[in-house]
């Protein structure tokens, strides 16, 4: 049907009406997300914006994510928080209409770790310290990791225990296994301890001692730090 030139005109200005009703395009902010292990989360806002780039916030994004074993999200209108939940890398998408904006996420986590050494051999002594590891932590990717907590502990806690510094500490003469942990990832080591103690009385290990030990090597180590501070203001 052919419409009259009056009813073309009154069309054609309606089209562009209709056209500018919806976005043109999504801005998400961040534009990117990478996560160094599973469980952190982020925030993400869109703002669909129109031709003359004027913000649309009627416009609300349905949100998606390509893989939620790698980041799963949950929103709130144009506001979401995507979760990492494992390694590897996904796409969180909003979709407003037909339009869509894609934000890109990489999960790295800790997937191997080295230790050195591999065997410790510990001493209980009178004075009684811990045993520093050292740890290399790697992600998933063979990079290297830094800055994560190192966890050790020990399968009996009568011969050795750990701590949250990446040490071990002896307990009594014998044999166990020792686990470092940083995230998820572990390495296991074989430990001896031999007991070194020259005094009549030795003091009797507790199971509950570590925080007694650690206000020791404290103490200890401020002594020191005050006595070195003494020495060097002296003229």
């Amino acid at each position: 049907m052919r419409l009259p030139p009056r009813h073309r005109l009154a069309f054609a200005l309606v089209l562009p009406l209709v056209a500018c009703g919806g976005p043109a395009r999504i801005d998400l902010d961040p534009a990117s997300l990478r996560f160094n292990g599973a469980g952190q989360v982020a925030p993400v806002h869109a703002t669909p914006r129109a031709r003359n780039n004027k913000a649309l916030p009627d416009q609300v994004c349905r949100w998606t994510s390509s893989d939620e074993k790698v980041a799963a999200v949950a929103a709130k209108g144009n506001d979401a928080v995507v979760t990492a939940t494992g390694p590897g890398a996904a796409t969180v998408t909003c979709t407003v209409g037909s339009l869509k904006a894609e934000l890109g996420v990489a999960v790295r986590v800790v997937a191997r770790l080295t230790v050195s050494p591999d065997a410790v051999a510990l001493e209980l002594t009178d004075e009684r310290v811990p045993t520093p590891l050292r740890v290399e932590a790697f992600d998933d990717q063979g990079a290297p990791v830094a800055g994560r907590i190192v966890t050790t502990s020990c399968d009996d806690e009568e011969v050795c225990r750990g701590d949250a510094r990446g040490q071990l500490w002896p307990v009594g003469a014998g044999a166990s296994v020792a686990t470092v942990q940083v995230d998820g990832a572990k390495a296991r080591l074989p430990v001896t301890v031999k007991d070194k103690r020259v005094a009549t009385k030795p003091k009797i290990v507790k199971r509950d001692y570590m925080e007694d030990l650690e206000k020791e090597v404290q103490a200890r180590q401020a002594k020191e730090a005050a006595a070195a501070a003494k020495a060097a203001a002296r003229p």
